[in-house]
């Protein structure tokens, strides 16, 4: 039934599904007529609490493979498995014939995130509808707002928090190790973010090449220029029609892992809708940190993220006793963003045997 050029094709659509910060920390196994998914210490991020974020990532390429095999009229089923480390794989997919094939496939390739503004014009409520039905099925919660005034909240919180990754020594050695300043770069690695993606401009990229200099960074941070940056990137978020906030009842590693298949599910069919999307997972991320590291953040930083948590949930009230797994910010816009060419080769990412 899982012919190697069926495994092959399968492998492929799930390298185009979202990654945190395009570290695609996925491995594939051919196993009989079975996939196995590994996820590699090589490509998570270090400070990555509870590996939420692979996990999560790990998630959209799990639930691409679903979708694209009913392409091939087959029916995927998701085994989630007890992995006690890097050496196991984290889940199984197995094949049965008789599916139909779903109409999300098509959108799986053209699925990217857009960093343009986008029409302050609220998303209707039957597309909302429509997009809670497509995350109904797993094990996430999804919470909305299209309040302007929560957008102008989040775009508030999302700067005074974001600064903090250039800020702090930990979060700013790993920002810079996984930027690519060249295509030298580019082409050995084929993950990370290069600049063009994050589609800045030229003299931008010269200024924050200076910035990898801790030296040179802390006399920027001391004169609140990261400050300024943070609140021009985050002010795109009130620019939009929605915000929409994904959650899990429970921390562990299927939950986020769900919480990644939800997330591409959504994403395809806002994609589908003709909307555009941006991640967000600065709080989600420093919210879980805050909690489970209570000491990686120095007080001043801590403090700044325990501020937010009030108004956070306040704008999603809902989710008070669940966790957050990422924000996204949802519209409409006329101008398109590039999408990443930058996808490990299909040979980087098969794992021929259980090696670390």
């Amino acid at each position: 039934m899982l012919t190697e050029e069926l495994f092959l094709a399968l492998v492929e659509q799930a390298s185009f599904a979202p990654s945190a910060d395009n570290m695609q920390p996925w491995e594939f196994r051919r196993k009989n007529d079975s996939i196995e998914i590994y996820c590699t210490p090589l490509r998570m991020l270090p400070t990555d609490t509870l590996n939420m974020f692979s996990w999560i990532s790990i998630g959209a390429a799990i639930q691409n493979i679903v979708l694209a095999a009913t392409e091939y009229s087959l029916c995927a089923k998701v085994i989630y498995k007890k992995a006690k480390d890097t050496t196991e794989p984290v889940a199984v997919v197995t094949f049965s014939i008789g599916a139909t094939k779903s109409t999300l496939v098509d959108f799986i390739r053209i699925r990217n995130t857009n960093r343009n503004p986008f029409q302050v014009d609220s998303i209707e409520a039957d597309c909302i509808e429509r997009l809670n039905q497509a995350v109904e099925r797993f094990d996430a919660r999804i919470h909305w707002t299209t309040d302007y005034k929560h957008f102008k909240q989040m775009a508030y919180m999302d700067a005074h928090s974001s600064y903090i990754r250039l800020a702090y020594k930990p979060l700013h050695n790993e920002l810079f190790h996984i930027l690519r300043f060249t295509t030298k770069g580019i082409n050995e690695k084929h993950y990370g973010l290069t600049f063009e993606s994050l589609e800045v401009p030229t003299i931008a990229v010269r200024f924050a090449k200076l910035l990898r200099h801790w030296s040179i960074n802390q006399i920027i941070s001391n004169l609140g220029i990261g400050r300024l940056v943070a609140k021009r990137l985050s002010a795109k978020l009130m620019k939009a029609g929605g915000i929409c906030l994904i959650t899990i009842p429970h921390r562990n590693r299927i939950e986020y892992i769900e919480a990644g298949r939800a997330i591409e599910q959504l994403w395809l069919t806002v994609t589908a809708e003709g909307l555009s999307a941006q991640p967000y997972g600065v709080l989600p991320q420093y919210f879980t940190k805050k909690d489970i590291e209570p000491n990686f953040f120095p007080p001043q930083y801590k403090k700044v993220i325990a501020a937010h948590e009030e108004p956070f949930y306040s704008i999603f009230p809902n989710a008070k006793s669940e966790f957050p797994a990422l924000v996204l910010r949802l519209g409409r816009t006329d101008k398109p963003s590039p999408r990443s060419d930058e996808r490990l080769p299909i040979e980087e990412v098969i794992r021929k045997t259980s090696q670390k």
